[in-house]
């Protein structure tokens, strides 16, 4: 099973269901890594939208490798009721209880309530995998949330048809989205049953390694610059655990961060990795008909966009007390004084004067004309363009500049063609970058995977006695775990 094996900062990550489920059907692998078919290709995610290849099959990524042991645990946990201070198992010398075991699937599933609430859509592969498995709820439960539902958004029938209008919805929406909520909780519950014992294997095995480097110290020292940030306070009350658990919880999961930084670090995403990427799918690495632009912006908003200061402050900053009546007047008399400069610029560079110095020299693009780009902008395809700019450039040959000044949102542009392409392929170096990105994260997790199962192959996993009793007692099936003596 693939496995999340990225922890947060300060509490262990939720499982996901990414992490317990199969291989995604729409996903590839090349080499060692692993990446989605939807992710859009190099320009294309901001010029032609189009998709990339799947990378190639050529060698699939091995699932970590699953441990009798966290299998049999699960068995016994999933039909004896036992206590917190219970140890099930042992990882390189180092207990987890069935008080960990329980906080951190409190603790997941309060994550992926509070996710829900600020994000509906995330319930939406849960209820994929929910259909996929045949997950259903009863008639009763049903019945049970959709009126306890009822009752917590209107105490009383008309409140709740007030609700109804306020939301715009329907009572049969309503229902649905409670029990689509409802289903998803109930999947991502079972994901987390079934996974998170193997997590937290997993997260004891980076800490092996961690302490093994010496990450303690330094992970100590964050935890101690979070202690003395304001947010701490509060998220210590929000864990409900005691300052000594929260603490312990912090610097361990600085300390699994780091080991497992220094895994990805040592296994980067290598020039050779990105360049067979390429190759294999260059028939992907297209763009439509291209142009590439020079221009020269004068900024003119009214109000404050980004860095730029909008007119109306540039006033008001200059005169404090100037009556909105006045106000009015002055900036339609800057905007005038702004299009006007726009205009006689492009006159300048219709009469042939540098349209790289005009740039360079008049330009408020500031990143532009502090790099004395001469206003390129680089390629972009003309089926892109927004129909303002098209109008004007879709004709023009290359050296060639616009007819007229182009209002746009944040002021004017004056615009010179400097080339045109053809339809045709990206070239490697056009892409290298773009492909290096999507490539880090799948190589990460691959790294990750692959350190994962060389250590479960070697590492001491022990069941605990008590663990092993109830295996042996229970006489319900035969135990397989490799590490039972």
């Amino acid at each position: 099973m693939k496995r999340q094996l990225a922890l947060s900062l300060a509490l262990l990550s939720v499982v996901s269901l990414q992490a317990c489920t199969k291989t995604d059907p729409d996903t590839a692998t090349t080499g060692d890594t692993t990446v989605k078919a939807e992710d859009k290709g190099p320009e294309a995610s901001k010029e032609t939208g189009k998709e990339p290849a799947k990378a190639s099959a050529a060698s699939e990524q091995k699932p970590v490798m699953d441990l009798p042991q966290v299998a049999d645990a699960m068995k016994v946990i999933k039909v004896k009721p036992l206590g917190d201070e219970v140890v099930i198992c042992y990882v390189e010398g180092q207990p987890i209880t069935m008080g960990t075991y329980r906080r951190q699937l409190k603790t997941n599933l309060q994550k992926f309530q509070d996710t829900m609430a600020l994000d509906p859509g995330v319930i939406r592969p849960y209820l994929a995998e929910a259909r996929r498995r045949g997950m259903t709820l009863n008639q009763v439960e049903k019945a049970k949330l959709v009126e306890a539902a009822k009752v917590a958004r209107g105490t009383t029938p008309e409140k709740f048809r007030e609700f109804l209008k306020s939301g715009n919805m329907t009572e049969a929406d309503f229902d649905k989205l409670i029990l689509d909520e409802a289903l998803a909780n109930k999947m991502f519950r079972t994901l987390q049953e079934e996974g998170l014992l193997d997590s937290l294997v997993d997260h004891e095995l980076f800490l092996a390694e961690a302490r093994a480097r010496g990450y303690s110290q330094k992970a100590f020292n964050n935890y101690m610059e979070l202690k003395d940030s304001e947010v701490y306070p509060r998220a210590l009350k929000q864990s409900g655990l005691s300052p000594e658990l929260y603490r312990d919880d912090i610097v361990n999961n600085f300390m699994v961060v780091m080991a497992q930084d220094k895994i990805i670090t040592d296994a980067p995403v290598t020039d050779a990795t990105a360049r067979k990427f390429f190759d294999e799918n260059k028939d992907k690495f297209k763009h439509g008909e291209r142009i590439r632009l020079s221009q020269i912006i004068i900024a003119a908003p009214e109000e404050n966009v980004g860095n730029l200061e909008g007119i109306k402050s540039q006033i008001v900053r200059l005169k404090p007390n100037i009556s909105p009546t006045e106000l009015d007047e002055a900036m339609k008399a800057k905007k005038t004084e702004l299009a006007n400069k726009a205009e006689s610029i492009l006159k300048r560079a219709q009469k042939g004067e540098d349209f790289k110095l005009l740039a360079n020299e008049n330009t408020d693009d500031l990143q532009a004309r502090t790099a004395k780009t001469g206003g390129d902008a680089g390629y972009v395809e003309v089926s892109m363009l927004t129909p303002a700019v098209r109008q004007v450039v879709e004709n023009l040959k290359p050296g060639e500049v616009a007819g007229k000044v182009i209002p746009i949102e944040i002021g004017y542009v004056v615009t010179k063609v400097t080339e045109r392409q053809p339809a045709g392929p990206f070239t490697y170096a056009e892409v290298k970058d773009f492909i290096m990105q999507k490539l880090r994260e799948p190589n990460a997790k691959a790294a990750l995977d692959r350190w994962v199962n060389a250590r479960r192959k070697n590492a001491k996993i022990e069941l605990s006695q008590a663990m092993r009793s109830e295996l042996k007692d229970s006489k319900l099936f035969k135990s397989e775990s490799a590490a039972v003596p």
